[in-house]
């Protein structure tokens, strides 16, 4: 009973988890509803987690490190976000994840609200008219539309991203929303 149902299946929830989490470790960060954020961080913040533990077993204990790939393989079922994670493959030279949160002891993700109940005071303007939130993600300029006209029909909706561990997350991909009017 433990846990938010997101009016799915068991199946469906833990398919949508894997989603979202590969989806955030691909990108850095998404633009998702509060409820599945939620839901999806413990999942997240588990995996990256496992992911440090083995890479810190890489040099001295080879078989506890492919264990703990084996296991990350196991719960995201995306090979290419676990060597992203690891740093292995085409991520080698820049390092992975799990490499740029080595000395942080949890907290790796980040919730930021997009709106709701200040929808006016984002938008500069009368409540009736619908913002447009402009972002950089992944070196593209992105576009989210607000929706309805009312003041919390946006309160679900957040940006779920990955905590800057290093310089490389802090440069120009960071989000830097700015509300227009249209």
């Amino acid at each position: 009973m433990r846990g938010r149902h997101l009016s799915r299946t068991g199946a469906h929830r833990k398919a949508l988890r894997q989603n979202i989490t590969n989806s955030l470790f691909m990108h850095g960060r998404i633009i998702t509803t509060l409820e599945k954020a939620k839901e999806t961080r413990s999942f997240a913040e588990k995996v990256l987690t496992l992911a440090k533990k083995g890479l810190s077993k890489k040099d001295s204990d080879r078989p506890s490190y492919v264990h703990c790939y084996r296991q990350v393989l196991a719960r995201l079922r995306n090979a290419d976000v676990t060597r992203k994670l690891f740093g292995e493959g085409a991520w080698r030279e820049s390092g992975g994840i799990a490499q740029r949160f080595a000395n942080r002891n949890g907290g790796y993700t980040r919730i930021l609200k997009l709106s709701g109940t200040r929808l006016g005071v984002l938008s500069g303007s009368s409540v009736g008219k619908i913002p447009v939130l402009e972002y950089r993600m992944e070196g593209a300029d992105r576009k989210l539309r607000m929706l309805g006209r009312r003041l919390n029909d946006n309160a679900s909706r957040v940006i779920f991203e990955l905590v800057a561990g290093t310089a490389e997350m802090q440069s120009s991909d960071a989000v830097k929303p700015t509300v227009t009017t249209g």
